[in-house]
């Protein structure tokens, strides 16, 4: 199971949701995060979680396999070239906090711009950078990676296909990963765009969701 952090497993002020939590623990299945948060960020959670030291952080720029095993996918640079020549025609602002800094790929900022206008104009230009925006944050990222190719090179790293993996999640950069899992739900307060996608669509929403989206693969027969 390939399970999104921020939105998925949290609300929207990032605090864990008790029933995820609850339905995280009862899992007899390996449980392998997928966020856009930073490595430092996701081997806590993991930690705190119970779940493998394998995950995929940043929005696929960075693959861990194992406590002392890190990959790094994307580069940084085109992402800050990026966020320089994009800064001469918007109102860009860094998030400038301590645990931003520790980011290996990506540039991440305020969305307090018209989002819209800045993929267009990241698009004409062609300056080899996507802009995702997880709703927690904007993130200027490499296009060459996403979750669904840090999908791909975890379940390679695990002898799976992608096809094996059970892909949850609440925004549309967990779309990628949803194009390459077997089995894709989304939490009741997902983006409209991801739950067209689903398998599944949970009634409730955030953590709440994901222990009802975890019930019914029970149910189905999809998870033992």
């Amino acid at each position: 199971m390939a399970v999104d952090i921020d939105g998925t497993l949290t609300d929207m002020n990032r605090v864990l949701c008790p029933a995820s939590l609850q339905a995280m623990r009862g899992l007899k299945v390996p449980v392998i995060l997928s966020t856009g948060n930073t490595h430092c960020f996701s081997r806590t959670v993991s930690i705190l979680l119970g779940t493998p030291r394998i995950f995929i952080a940043e929005n696929g720029g960075v693959l861990s396999y194992s406590d002392g095993v890190m990959e790094v996918l994307a580069d940084q640079r085109i992402c800050e070239a990026a966020f320089q020549r994009l800064s001469e025609e918007f109102a860009l602002k860094k998030y400038e906090s301590s645990r931003h800094k520790y980011r290996f790929t990506d540039v991440i900022v305020k969305n307090d711009f018209d989002l819209p206008a800045l993929v267009r104009r990241a698009e004409e230009l062609e300056l080899g950078v996507e802009i995702v925006d997880s709703a927690f944050a904007v993130h200027i990222k490499d296009r060459r990676v996403n979750k669904g190719t840090g999908l791909v090179r975890v379940a390679q790293h695990m002898n799976l296909d992608p096809v094996e993996f059970a892909a949850i999640g609440d925004s549309m950069s967990d779309q990628p990963m949803f194009a390459r899992a077997g089995f894709r739900a989304s939490v009741g307060n997902a983006s409209p765009g991801l739950k067209e996608i689903s398998d599944y669509v949970a009634k409730k929403d955030f953590g709440e969701g994901f222990a009802e989206i975890v019930d019914y693969m029970i149910g189905e027969g999809l998870l033992p």
